[in-house]
């Protein structure tokens, strides 16, 4: 018996090695509160210690679609079946959903700091040209 084929988010995720995922900011700290509890965060040691198993939503890129959507990406190896259907009525409700890279890039938001604001710079016919 042949298998199926792949969805485009399955391929996706198989092709990248990671999950995208989008979460409304008030389902964060459940979906935050999930993973320390499942993984027994937090973990102490000798030689170190992991206090939480996802970073602060404080640290997370928001979607630039104006949903005010957190984005976060895992290593398909770090989450598991069981994680899944757990997080399942979150994606039910529209709470969190999975996307593929090239969606998840169309929403990270621009690196403001790449270009310079124009109205910072000089009166540019004053610049002398670049020769070789």
């Amino acid at each position: 018996m042949p298998e199926e084929p792949l969805t485009a988010l399955e391929q996706d995720q198989l092709d990248t090695g990671w999950f995208f995922f989008l979460a409304l900011p008030e389902a964060y700290p459940a979906l935050s509160g999930y993973v320390d509890e499942s993984r027994g965060y937090p973990i102490g040691g000798a030689k170190a210690s992991t206090l939480r198993g996802l970073p602060p939503a404080e640290d997370l890129q928001v979607a630039n679609d104006e949903s005010g959507r957190l984005m976060l990406r895992l290593e398909t190896w770090r989450v598991t079946s069981d994680d899944f259907a757990a997080l399942q009525p979150y994606i039910d409700q529209g709470a969190l959903s999975v996307v593929t890279e090239l969606e998840w890039l169309a929403l990270e938001p621009e690196d403001e700091d790449l270009l310079p604001d124009l109205d910072d710079l000089d009166d540019l016919e004053d610049l002398e040209p670049i020769t070789p």
